[in-house]
């Protein structure tokens, strides 16, 4: 059995992850961070770190296989959209409007649509047709 990092605080638990190759994952959670892994290296370490801003639960990702990753949070029903390549988010995609609050429980994106699930709805994004 390995281990992917040992230094991080109770309570910082990974809500999700996925593959983007054999030998490199992406993960998030409750910590607020997306972290990128390489597990070829020794130390099987996180090469990079990208922070949600507002403090908020990170329930999903998703990526397009380049350089474009999306993450779901967990208040507001909060899509940010994010360039591999940069630290800083690129676009926020608030979908709610109303005091009902609600964490994007998954997401998909492609370069057209994005699709956010969260409690009570299904949110589709067109990026053609804005």
């Amino acid at each position: 059995m390995t281990h992917l990092g040992s230094d991080f605080p109770p309570g910082a638990g990974v809500l999700d992850l996925m593959y983007e190759s054999p030998s490199t994952l992406l993960s998030c959670g409750y910590d607020t961070y997306v972290r990128y892994w390489d597990l070829r290296a020794s130390v099987r370490k996180c090469v990079m770190e990208w922070e949600e801003p507002h403090d908020s639960t990170l329930y999903c990702l998703q990526t397009d296989g380049n350089h474009l990753l999306a993450t779901g949070s967990s208040y507001y029903g909060v899509v940010r959209l994010w360039d591999r390549r940069q630290r800083a988010c690129l676009h926020a995609f608030p979908l709610t409007s109303t005091p009902l609050s609600s964490p994007v429980y998954c997401l998909r994106f492609t370069t057209k649509h994005l699709y956010a699930a969260l409690s009570y709805n299904l949110h589709i994004l067109d990026f053609q047709n804005p």
